[in-house]
């Protein structure tokens, strides 16, 4: 095979472009097909050309051999038997008995999937049936399929230069039917190319609303304090693009604050454990059919100053610390200045509720407002007491500065950006259990679960290894491996707790976005 000439970059991607007129799906078919290679020796240019030109056109009658050469017998009936498939997608050929536009769809992408040597035969058989193809339904299907094959599958580093030119083709011309899914298919190539291709092939229920011409869905993100936010996710959407829209939406489009949000899947059947889910991740990947994942978004870093103009920001961040200090996300101690900071925060969050609060809060008001580990230890007719003297000697504040307020109470607390987990055993017996973990930007924290007090240290950036452990026994408890200290002096722990996958992930979302591993 003949080598692959030069290359330029693409500014958008590190993804490589061919620059010119080199690289038509021509000059493949001539230096690569299977019949081109049998009709070198055909008199005259003119001849050669217009074979290899029928070659990458589109063809009412399927292939008996496959496009490119493979000395497999078992590749090359895979690929004859392939093409088939994608006639009868694209209505070229009648579908077997009992067979959908999914199953053909399905069939396609599986066989891609088991058989990496095969994609660029399937890029080629696909790229041949939309080209010069009279029939627009049938090229639509056809480019329905490359939208899909893009996002999954990468040709060849010999096919891709020749592939890109094809799209780049496609897509510049306004006036075909397809020059928009061109685009798509661009843009999925180039994501492919940079994170690797989505995971999961899709369910059925995604490859039926495309077929119908609906390329996006509708998914709702879950923000902190409840709001939620409607997007539309395409096939190949990354996580870092829906974060990118929601940041705009609140003022946070600077990417150094961008990156310290994260978006979680939160699976209702697995005690609502969640996942953050990396930048360079497809959503469809965490999608699943049954409804089952909510997509929530958290700021898991606390290091770029926060600021109060836009008033999503403000409830976005209100909400989170609220439901951290309410669930026990944030540790609290019991003690006479904490008592007074809970009817501090009570009266704050009074205040902060939309329609203006004149009157005293209720008993079961009272309840609402106060964390949850702290309801036992704290006298009800007490609190009540005082959050009534400081509703009578002190001037209310609007909804959004009692939020500001209690945002800037909150970030005062000796825990707070800590992500805070509940550990039932340890391997070392000088910590006394349960116990608490904490995780943030810097540092993982064991904190005493009785007197609060920080036992151990462990810097994120002298963590080496670290592995999730099945349970022991039926009804044990998942756990985590964390190897760490300097090479000299290696040291490793191990722990048990229910949220053991989500701390795992956790840590390796801030080691990300820190870049402090090494």
């Amino acid at each position: 095979q003949s080598s692959v000439p030069s290359l330029t970059s693409d500014p958008d991607s590190t993804m490589l472009v061919p620059a010119g007129d080199h690289y038509t799906m021509m000059d493949f078919a001539t230096a690569y097909f299977r019949e081109a290679q049998s009709m070198q020796g055909l008199k005259g240019m003119s001849a050669e050309k217009k074979n290899a030109a029928d070659l990458v056109q589109h063809t009412k009658v399927p292939i008996q051999e496959s496009l490119l050469y493979y000395s497999d017998s078992e590749l090359n009936e895979l690929a004859t038997k392939n093409f088939k498939t994608v006639m009868r997608l694209m209505g070229d050929q009648s579908k077997l008995k009992n067979q959908n536009e999914v199953e053909c769809i399905y069939e396609i992408l599986q066989l891609c999937k088991e058989k990496e040597n095969l994609h660029d035969e399937v890029y080629c058989q696909v790229i041949k049936q939309v080209t010069l193809n009279p029939n627009q339904e049938s090229v639509l299907r056809g480019w329905l399929l490359l939208n899909l094959l893009t996002g999954y599958f990468l040709p060849s580093k010999v096919l891709m230069p020749y592939a890109t030119k094809f799209l780049q083709l496609a897509s510049s011309d306004p006036s075909s039917t397809h020059h928009d899914i061109a685009k798509i298919c661009q843009s999925n190539l180039r994501k492919n190319f940079m994170y690797g291709g989505r995971r999961h092939l899709p369910f059925p229920v995604e490859l039926e609303a495309l077929l119908k011409g609906h390329g996006a869905r509708r998914l709702v993100i879950l923000m902190p304090g409840g709001v939620e936010y409607l997007t539309r996710i395409k096939t190949f959407t990354v996580a870092k693009e829906v974060l990118q829209e929601i940041c705009e939406q609140m003022g946070a489009g600077e990417q150094e604050e961008m990156q310290e949000f994260v978006l979680f899947a939160i699976r209702s059947d697995s005690n609502n454990l969640g996942k953050p889910i990396r930048p360079e991740e497809y959503l469809h990947d965490y999608l699943l059919e049954d409804k089952l994942v909510t997509v929530t978004l958290r700021r898991l870093i606390w290091r770029t100053p926060l600021h109060f103009e836009n008033k999503i920001y403000t409830d976005v961040h209100y909400g989170q610390m609220r439901w951290d200090y309410l669930n026990g996300r944030i540790l609290l101690g019991h003690s006479k200045e904490m008592e007074v900071q809970v009817g501090i925060l009570a009266m704050l969050q009074h205040w902060a509720k939309t329609e203006q609060q004149s009157a005293a809060p209720s008993r079961e008001e009272l309840k609402e407002y106060t964390p949850k580990a702290l309801q036992s230890s704290i006298s009800p007719q007490a609190l009540q007491n005082h959050v009534g003297m400081l509703l009578r000697t002190r001037q209310p504040l609007q909804p959004v500065d009692a939020k500001i307020q209690f945002i800037e109470h909150m970030m005062k607390l000796p825990f707070f950006g800590y992500n805070t987990y509940f550990v039932e055993r340890v391997s070392d017996d000088t910590i006394c259990v349960p116990c608490f973990f904490g995780v943030n930007k810097e540092e993982i924290i064991v904190v005493d679960g009785t007197t609060l007090a920080v036992s151990c240290v462990i810097p994120l950036k002298e963590l080496q290894k670290m592995r999730t452990l099945r349970p022991n026994s039926d009804g044990g408890l998942p756990g985590i491996e964390l190897s760490y200290g300097s090479p000299a002096s290696p040291k490793s722990m191990w722990l048990e707790l229910s949220q053991a996958k989500e701390m795992y992930h956790t840590i390796v979302a801030i080691l990300n976005k820190t870049e402090l591993h090494h």
